[in-house]
C-alpha cells in the first residue's frame, strides 16, 4: 500500500490537535498533558489505526486502540478525509469533549433531491428520510457531530436495521412503499447511489435466509434489478471494507 495519504489525515485532525494543544515527537506521535495520540497505517489490516495512551503523573501508560479504518489501495484523498472525521470525533469522546454547535441540529439542512431527474446520494437520502421519517434527527446528529456526512457508516449504523425490520415484519404495504422508491432509484440513480442502494439491500439480507427471500419476492417484478441484488451479495461477502462500513 502506498501510504501517500498519511499526510491528508493529519492535515484533516491538524486543526483540532492545535486547538488541544497537541505536539508531535520524533517519533510521529502526538502528545498534550493527559493524552498521546499515535496515527499509524497497518499494512497487515489494511487499516489506520488511531491509538491513545494517558499521561499520569508524567508517566505515560499503555497504548490502546481508539479506532480504526479500513483502507486499501482502492481509497482516495476523500476517504482519508473520512478518516480524520472519524479520528476527531473518537479523540473527542477520548478527552470528555462534547460537539456544542451555536444552533445545534436546528441548523443543519436535511438533504434535497436533484433537479436534474438523475438521483444521486443526496436525493437517495432524502427519500429514505422520507420512508423512514425516525432517522431525520438521526441525520442530523451525524451532521452535527461530523460536520460531513459518511452515508455509508449512517446507512449502515441506521438505515440497514431498518429495511431488517421491514422486510423481517413481512407488510406486504410497507415493502411496496421501499420497493418504489428504491426502484425508482436503481432507474435515475447515478453509479455511485444505485451501488450504494444495492449494497444496502445485501447488508440487510446478509447470512439471513428469510429477508433474502423477502426481497427476492419485492424484486420478482423486475429481473434485472433482482439480478443485480443476488450478483453483489457473493461480492458483499468478500468485501471488508463495505463489512465494516455497514458494521456488518
Amino acid at each position: 500500500m502506498d501510504n501517500r495519504y498519511y499526510d491528508n489525515v493529519i492535515a484533516g485532525m491538524q486543526e483540532f490537535l492545535n486547538q488541544h494543544s497537541f505536539k508531535c515527537d520524533e517519533n510521529g506521535i502526538f502528545y498534550n498533558d493527559s493524552k498521546k495520540a499515535e496515527i499509524k497505517y497497518n499494512e497487515e489490516r489494511q487499516m489506520y489505526v488511531l491509538s491513545v495512551a494517558d499521561i499520569v503523573d508524567g508517566e505515560t501508560g499503555e497504548f490502546r486502540e481508539l479506532s480504526s479504518w479500513l483502507f486499501d489501495d482502492s481509497q482516495t484523498a476523500k476517504d482519508a478525509e473520512a478518516v480524520s472525521i472519524d479520528f476527531v470525533s473518537s479523540l473527542k469522546k477520548e478527552l470528555g469533549i462534547k460537539t456544542v454547535r451555536s444552533n445545534g441540529t436546528n441548523g443543519v439542512a436535511l438533504p434535497t433531491g436533484s433537479k436534474t431527474g438523475k438521483m444521486d446520494i443526496q436525493g437517495f437520502t432524502k427519500k429514505m428520510l422520507d420512508v423512514y421519517p425516525t432517522l431525520k434527527n438521526e441525520y442530523k446528529n451525524h451532521i452535527s457531530e461530523y460536520g460531513n456526512f459518511l452515508y455509508l457508516n449512517f446507512f449502515g449504523k441506521n438505515l440497514v436495521p431498518l429495511y431488517k425490520e421491514t422486510f423481517a415484519s413481512g407488510n406486504k404495504k410497507q415493502i411496496k412503499k421501499l420497493y418504489d422508491v428504491l426502484a425508482d432509484t436503481y432507474l435515475r440513480g447515478d453509479k455511485d447511489t444505485v451501488n450504494t442502494m444495492i449494497a444496502l439491500l445485501c447488508a440487510a439480507a446478509y447470512n439471513d435466509a428469510n429477508i433474502t427471500k423477502e426481497i427476492n419476492d419485492m424484486l420478482e417484478v423486475d429481473n434485472h434489478f433482482k439480478t443485480a441484488f443476488n450478483s453483489f451479495m457473493p461480492v458483499l461477502a468478500k468485501n471488508k471494507k463495505l463489512l465494516t462500513a455497514l458494521a456488518i
